[in-house]
């Protein structure tokens, strides 16, 4: 009897063990990122080779902890096709408590497989920016808008794009299109609600308990069942370039590299040889130059910084006692204050504490230029033949009138209107200079 007891206890402790082993083999793991901040290119990169490591990995789950203000339209876009086309089933997760989920972040919010947020969080006013001076209308569905009249057009370009996300997800497509026209905006449990999240979570675990055994079909048909009660977290942190990239797309930092960048390279033709100044001039423009670039801008913003820059370095080779350059610093700062718009993109515009920088650093470069430039003027000069009227000579020999006197190390022919008796190392001033011969005085 003791010996068929020991056999099942035996029997039981080897099931165990397999399925243990077959348990822990099938807990694949999940990849975790965090995406704090504007969004931009740098983000759609971040989120690529995200999806790319989450199926490097063979995860089950990618989960993005997200909190924006909005972003560029084109990045948003890119985005959302990422993840409505992912390999990988997504959730995106807006945390912390304060955060928030606006304008671009709504769309790749309702995008995702699994959405969900922390109280203390909200989510909406995803109206895209106002062009020109058209008011955004109450109802748009209400209105015909004129075929040029390109704000409308943009509300009801976007209010179909994340109708279209929010059915594909089963979510709640009217209030998508609400929070494009309306700028409405909800908070965690008013979303729960309303259908646009599946859950509210306190923190990362409750929220993996709640999603684990979750099924979810993907683009191409496959059905995955979350199994997340023991997998790992493998933390996904951005890498340099992403780091790079959202820095330099900072459109602060942008102005602030091309203003470095044009008085980099003026110092370096002030005072050619060095190198360091041209050098460091040359980087700074180009990456300013490169964030520009790569950001959705107003081209009359584009011309005026532009014409400021140039008014400046102007300054600095023409001279106009500070009119081109005190001109030049209005213009770039008005156009800087203009070429990037808050609307458009949140969180990615230019402050005032920079635009105030730039512009007391610009004045006090000008006023500079102007001093040294009023002191070259008024300076006597140092070399030539105007240097020596007013000089002293030395007498090396001299007889009646004429004589021949040393100044600045030169010998030259002297004379004096009247006769006098001068002895070798003797002083003499130098009155004039009349056909190479100096007219001394006593």
């Amino acid at each position: 009897m003791s010996q068929i007891r020991y056999f099942f206890i035996f029997t039981a402790f080897i099931l165990i063990s397999f399925t243990g082993n077959a348990y822990s083999k099938d807990a694949k793991p999940y990849v975790s990122m965090v995406m704090d901040g504007p969004i931009g290119p740098a983000y759609y990169e971040y989120l690529k080779k995200g999806i790319e490591l989450a199926e490097e990995k063979n995860a089950q789950l990618l989960l993005i902890k997200l909190n924006t203000a909005g972003g560029l339209l084109t990045s948003t876009r890119d985005m959302v096709s990422l993840i409505m086309e992912s390999p990988v089933p997504v959730a995106l997760y807006v945390s912390p408590a304060g955060a928030h989920a606006a304008s671009a972040g709504t769309f790749i919010v309702m995008s995702a497989h699994i959405a969900a947020m922390k109280n203390g969080t909200n989510i909406g006013a995803a109206t895209p920016v106002q062009v020109g001076d058209s008011p955004i209308p109450s109802n748009i569905k209400e209105q015909k808008a004129p075929k040029d009249d390109l704000h409308e057009k943009a509300i009801k370009d976007s209010s179909a794009f994340i109708r279209g996300i929010a059915k594909e997800r089963g979510r709640n497509a009217e209030w998508g299109e609400m929070a494009v026209i309306n700028a409405e905006s909800l908070t965690a449990k008013e979303a729960l609600e309303n259908n646009v999240i599946d859950f509210i979570a306190k923190n990362d675990d409750e929220l993996l308990s709640k999603i684990d055994g979750k099924v979810i079909k993907l683009k191409d048909g496959d059905i995955v069942t979350l199994d997340l009660s023991s997998a790992k977290e493998i933390k996904f942190e951005p890498d340099f370039i992403t780091q790079f990239l959202t820095i330099i797309t900072n459109p602060n930092l942008a102005v602030i590299l091309m203003m470095l960048g044009v008085y980099g390279l003026l110092l370096e033709f002030y005072n050619p040889g060095t190198m360091v100044a041209g050098v460091i001039g040359a980087i700074s423009l180009t990456i300013g130059l490169y964030a520009i670039n790569i950001l959705p801008i107003d081209a009359m913003g584009l011309v005026l910084l532009t014409l400021g820059l140039i008014f400046m370095t102007a300054e600095s080779f023409v001279p106009s006692f500070g009119i081109l350059g005190i001109g030049g610093v209005i213009a770039f700062i008005t156009g800087a204050s203009i070429m990037f718009d808050s609307q458009a993109m949140p969180g990615l515009e230019v402050t005032y504490d920079v635009l105030i920088g730039i512009g007391v650093f610009g004045v006090f470069l000008v006023l500079l230029t102007v001093y040294l430039t009023y002191k070259v003027y008024n300076r006597e000069a140092t070399t030539g033949a105007e240097s020596i009227v007013g000089g002293k000579a030395e007498i090396i020999d001299w007889k009646g009138k004429e004589g021949r006197v040393r100044i600045q190390g030169v010998v030259w022919q002297a004379y004096s209107d009247d006769e006098l008796e001068l002895s070798p190392k003797d002083k003499v001033v130098v009155a004039k200079i009349e056909d190479l011969k100096l007219k001394v005085i006593i």
